[in-house]
């Protein structure tokens, strides 16, 4: 088994990344082939993939991209394992338990620095931090892993937890009720119900897994490497396009989405983006890096609440 560390990766995208500023590498005799598979139906939290495609981004680095959309449950470390998609999306906390359980995915780049996961109160609850939840009902789906962590910390000491409905109804109609949320996504619901909201930041207590992250396997990235090379590359442009300038793919990105997306959902969602995709005045050159330190902290965390084997999962392997 290929043991991929960051050093690694590193070295084999240098060669591009030093290139691309200038010109932008074809793949002789065509484009090549790939799929890539979402980890839920089309949202802004996808866009840069989609500006990739929408502004021929894909096809400038020789690639001819499916982007297949996925949804509740989507098996991406199945399809990926199985070799039916070259490149999935998924958050680092998911690469952290496929690779607890022997399926050896590895994390290509992390468009989304900063966890948009929070746990969704209302304005008028009176609750302006996570250690406040005492007392709340918060919906929530049992197995998540920040869940997991909060319960560590002791953030849901006397806080009722019950399965989330996947939607903000009851948050609206009861002020003592919370909900696991996306910052980009359910303030919007709520908002266009009337209700103000207020997102607490899972990345304030520590918890901060990188998000749609560009996932592929061992064995595909040892076997085409040049293939991964370009389509790094190309990602990391579409979210630079996306970032800039997301009405072209906004619109794309409606039309594929047949679940309730609005315009304006996506208009607030790419808004609500960009500072989790650049932090701390990140330049656009550097959106998607990822770095050891980052990954060494969240499997420190997982061995501490159980949810991984650090004999089986180690930092510098997973990206």
């Amino acid at each position: 088994m290929l043991r991929l560390c960051c050093n690694t990766l590193i070295l084999l995208l240098l060669p591009l990344l030093a290139a691309c500023s200038s010109s932008r590498p074809a793949a002789p005799g065509g484009p090549d082939r790939v799929v890539l598979m979402l980890n839920w139906y089309p949202e802004a939290e996808h866009g840069g993939f989609y500006a990739a495609q929408v502004h021929g981004i894909f096809e400038q680095y020789g690639l001819e991209v499916e982007i297949r959309p996925g949804g509740p449950s989507a098996p991406v470390a199945q399809e990926l394992v199985t070799g039916r998609v070259q490149f999935a999306i998924g958050n680092a906390d998911d690469v952290l338990l496929f690779r607890n359980a022997d399926v050896p995915v590895v994390s290509l780049m992390a468009p989304i620095q900063n966890t948009p996961r929070c746990v969704l109160v209302r304005e008028d609850s009176g609750v302006t931090e996570l250690s406040g939840l005492s007392g709340m009902v918060l919906q929530a789906n049992v197995g998540r892993p920040f869940l997991n962590f909060m319960t560590s910390r002791g953030f849901l000491d006397g806080v009722q937890v019950v399965p989330y409905s996947g939607n903000v109804a009851k948050l609206v109609s009861d002020k003592n009720t919370a909900i696991q949320a996306y910052s980009f996504s359910e303030p919007f619901m709520a908002q266009q119900q009337g209700v103000a909201t207020r997102p607490l930041m899972l990345s304030e207590i520590g918890f901060n897994p990188y998000a749609s992250c560009l996932l592929s396997t061992e064995a595909y990235i040892a076997d085409n490497r040049d293939v991964v090379r370009r389509m790094v590359v190309a990602c990391r442009d579409g979210w630079k396009k996306y970032l800039e300038s997301p009405q072209q793919t906004n619109a794309v990105i409606l039309a594929n989405n047949q679940h309730g997306m609005t315009a304006e959902a996506l208009e607030f969602g790419v808004a609500e983006l960009r500072p989790l995709c650049q932090p701390d005045s990140l330049s656009s050159d550097e959106i998607g890096r990822m770095t050891l330190q980052r990954w060494n902290e969240l499997v420190e965390q997982f061995s501490e609440i159980d949810l991984i084997d650090t004999q089986r999962v180690k930092a510098e392997d997973v990206f």
